[in-house]
């Protein structure tokens, strides 16, 4: 039987384990930190962590921002693994029953590999994207539907921080995409070819295929 650690313990392996680009996850996961002020008082992973705590964004019924956090897969692993604890209270005289767990297992088990896998491009194709996109940002703004206004808002955000907007665009067009992270990174490949980017489109390809 496998052993699933609590959201504390979880929380803690990812501090401790982790040598990681604060400013990098800062950029990440800048929506749900939600305010350049609060980007602005995060320093360490510790920071970012209490912050969207702080925020809702992260709790012990959603460790989904923990992944966006670690490259390592056996952390991964205990994250998708992770159920939360759910305490049945006992009614009058009648003791409280073990509560099964939420997820089958059958499911638990075919969601861990991919879901890991899937993190681990995603991170790699944005950094990516962030780093060679460069002035064609607006044009894949516009393939993937997102406002004039909002990257106008963008570039208010982050007016000498070109790498940082890219990675809110990036980040807006992907919440807008209910569907597999999968089709989300097709849909990107056909907006920087939209953009007439399709040598970034090639590499991010490369990227998504090793």
């Amino acid at each position: 039987m496998s052993s699933h650690l609590s959201y504390d313990i979880l929380k803690k392996m990812l501090e401790a384990g982790e040598d990681c680009n604060i400013e990098f996850l800062k950029d990440l996961l800048a929506h749900e930190i939600g305010s350049v002020r609060r980007l602005d008082q995060i320093h360490t992973l510790e920071d970012l962590i209490a912050c969207l705590e702080n925020n809702d964004e992260l709790n012990e019924e959603n460790v989904q921002p923990l992944k966006k956090m670690t490259k390592n897969q056996e952390t991964l692993q205990q994250i998708n693994a992770y159920q939360p604890i759910r305490v049945q209270h006992p009614v009058q005289n009648v003791s409280p029953q073990p509560v099964p767990m939420v997820v089958p297992t059958s499911v638990q088990q075919n969601y861990v590999t991919p879901a890991a896998f899937s993190e681990n491009k995603r991170v790699a194709v944005f950094k990516k994207i962030s780093e060679q996109l460069g002035r064609s940002w607006r044009d894949l703004g516009r393939q993937l539907n997102i406002s004039e206004g909002a990257m106008d808002d963008m570039e208010e955000r982050y007016p000498r921080d070109l790498k940082s907007r890219i990675l809110y665009l990036l980040k807006m067009a992907e919440e807008d995409e209910v569907h597999d992270p999968r089709q989300f990174l097709k849909r990107l490949c056909r907006g920087l070819s939209g953009a007439g980017r399709n040598d970034l489109r090639n590499r991010v390809e490369d990227t998504m295929s090793h």
